[in-house]
């Protein structure tokens, strides 16, 4: 086994075959484990002769042990968005993307994996928002996203997520992670955990992104989630978290227990971040396309404020400004728009941390 400073050798001198495996899952997507060094972000020309940095700095490696010290309030289970199967060292997942005209339905990959969303259309959003400050700014935010599938139809999707912001007009930036369901970015009605950045950029439909995570693929889908009104809630923990140990800190993108993250996106894919958000942001998405009235459900598709196990909520929500100590939410800003609502935010105690419902159904 390949391992420390052997492991960043080989990956460095790019030794590894383009595709020395693929792993099929019971839904039938079949992943292939390719060179981290042909992932399709790489292609991008801001990434040419980029140098993969394969470990969070000392910093954020402690900012996500005491992430990880909070344990989950009984009853809750982390959602599993792993293969089952772990790509061998040096090699990431991805997708494959199959088309009439590529022979031996082969990886495509040139292509991207997803295609791009309509921009235009009605999206609401029904959540929860830090207050800008003149030069404050953030420097991580995680919580727990209860999962859930509401029923959409052709041209909507419905999500949870968390997110980073800064600036605005042309010079908006922004990061979101969270889950969704949405047919025609996957072609099926399962929820999925996704990344959305810039505009209209989901997964791996730009470049940018640079995954490191050996066993995590981008977009992948979710089997088990939460059943309305039991006490068997299942979530997934989201954080984005900036190293700042250089200067124009990348962003990383860590999920549940794990200590090694899924990914970063470098300081030269956003000008704004750069130095940190100015807002961060925590809810639901509807959206819908131009000219249809009809909007898909919310979170569970149900608000009862304060009853959680009815209800989509996010939990243990966190963040760090520039002294990098994790804080609770103290000044928020309420955003909703009937039937969309939000309720119950505030800090409950050390178990369920900074607390909040939202969702609903048209």
């Amino acid at each position: 086994m390949v391992k420390g400073n052997d492991l960043d050798n080989l990956i460095s001198e790019k030794q590894i075959e383009p595709r020395i495996k693929s792993i099929e899952t019971k839904h039938g997507d079949i992943y292939d484990c390719v060179n981290i060094y042909e992932q399709p972000s790489l292609k991008h020309p801001s990434l040419k002769d980029h140098t993969i940095e394969m470990r969070p700095s000392n910093k954020v490696r402690d900012i996500l042990a005491k992430i990880h010290s909070k344990k989950l309030p009984p009853g809750f289970r982390y959602a599993k968005i792993e293969l089952d199967e772990e790509c061998p060292q040096g090699t990431i997942p991805i997708l494959r993307v199959t088309h009439n005209d590529i022979p031996g339905n082969v990886s495509n990959l040139n292509k991207p994996q997803f295609s791009t969303l309509q921009s235009n259309g009605g999206l609401e959003f029904a959540g929860l928002l830090t207050k800008t400050t003149p030069d404050k700014r953030y420097h991580s935010t995680v919580t727990n996203i209860d999962v859930y599938n509401p029923k959409v139809g052709p041209g909507q999707y419905s999500s949870a997520s968390v997110a980073v912001e800064a600036g605005d007009g042309p010079n908006f930036n922004q990061i979101q992670v969270g889950w969704i369901v949405n047919p025609d970015l996957y072609g099926d009605t399962r929820t999925h955990w996704f990344m959305q950045w810039t505009v209209r950029c989901f997964n791996l439909n730009c470049g940018g992104f640079v995954q490191t995570n050996t066993q995590v693929p981008i977009g992948g889908a979710i089997d088990k989630v939460s059943k309305y009104s039991t006490y068997d809630q299942v979530v997934l923990r989201f954080g984005l978290l900036q190293d700042t140990s250089k200067v124009g800190g990348k962003w990383l993108v860590v999920y549940n227990d794990n200590i090694d993250p899924i990914g970063y996106w470098p300081a030269t894919e956003f000008k704004e971040l750069v130095e940190g958000a100015d807002t961060l942001k925590w809810g639901g998405y509807v959206f819908t396309q131009p000219g249809d009235n009809t909007y898909p459900p919310m979170g569970s598709g149900h608000f009862d404020d304060g009853v959680y196990e009815r209800t989509c909520f996010m939990n243990q929500i966190e963040y760090t400004d520039s002294n990098f100590s994790l804080q609770s939410p103290t000044d928020v800003q309420i955003i909703m728009s009937e039937p969309y609502l939000v309720g119950d935010n505030s800090y409950k105690g050390d178990t369920q941390g900074y607390s909040f419902c939202f969702g609903g159904a048209p």
